[in-house]
């Protein structure tokens, strides 16, 4: 469901995919849309050099016209620092298929798009058991406890200087865990080992860091934003912020679990 991500010495990772916190996750939501009839289109022929999140911006904005976008996949390639040369959009809605075929072979910002239907794999209950492991072990990391999302520095700076000027303004709060840069968002999370930590970033909001007054609100946390009681709806409720960065690392890891699998 996502792109992978690496992460650098301050837990920073680079990666712009938000979307559903496993596959698992995804599939229990597309359940609840038993009602739509949905596809799943695989689309080739972008240049993999591009960044990430201009993929997934170009492929919305092309199939929007055929039903509702309900995912958009964009990974890396393991063996490579690009992206992989095929993308997965998952379309809800009455011919949504049909209509995204008649795409195939037009132009999206540049490039000619190879537009194909991709078969639903079967369940893999070995796969979805380690990928339900690592959801686990990743929404209960204490990392990503207590954090802040910032908004309103100078985005025109590169992600590098961004996170360095924010670790920087940040560090009189407490141990940072964990940073992240979203470019396609243009806002920053930033964790803290401690609960004084985050509230001590909270009151650096409207504070200057370079020029520019920057917004400091709290990130949707395990604790911030708890799941509402089993059969419930909750109003306001995400997924925590940390398990939508992660997804694509938690897809990477499945899928590498499978090759291995196959190659036994």
């Amino acid at each position: 469901m996502a792109s992978s991500s690496t992460m650098d010495e301050n837990g920073s990772v680079r990666s712009t995919y938000q979307g559903f916190e496993s596959e698992a996750a995804m599939k229990e939501t597309l359940e609840k849309y038993g009602s739509k009839p949905r596809a799943i289109i695989s689309v080739e022929g972008y240049d993999t050099c591009l960044p990430e999140e201009d993929i997934k911006s170009e492929l919305i904005n092309h199939f929007n016209s055929c039903g509702e976008v309900f995912n958009v996949i964009v990974r890396k390639d393991p063996h490579t620092p690009n992206l992989d040369r095929r993308a997965l959009v998952i379309l809800l809605g009455d011919g949504a298929e049909e209509k995204a075929l008649e795409l195939n072979g037009t132009d999206i910002g540049g490039w000619n798009a190879l537009v194909k239907v991709e078969p639903e794999e079967e369940v893999d209950e070995e796969a979805e058991l380690y990928e339900s492991s690592l959801a686990d072990e990743l929404y209960n990391d204490r990392r990503f406890w207590f954090g802040v999302t910032v908004s309103g520095y100078n985005t025109l700076l590169p992600a590098d200087e961004v996170k360095s000027a924010l670790i920087k303004h940040f560090s009189s709060c407490g141990k940072i865990t964990h940073v992240f840069v979203s470019t396609l968002d243009k806002t920053t999370n930033i964790y803290f080992y401690q609960q004084e930590g985050e509230a001590r970033a909270l009151d650096l909001d409207g504070s200057d860091v370079r020029g520019f007054k920057i917004a400091v609100t709290g990130v949707a946390t395990i604790f911030s934003n708890r799941p509402p009681p089993s059969g419930e709806f909750c109003y306001g409720y995400c997924d925590p912020a940390h398990m939508i960065e992660f997804a694509g690392v938690i897809h990477d890891k499945v899928a590498a679990f499978k090759k291995q699998r196959m190659s036994v």
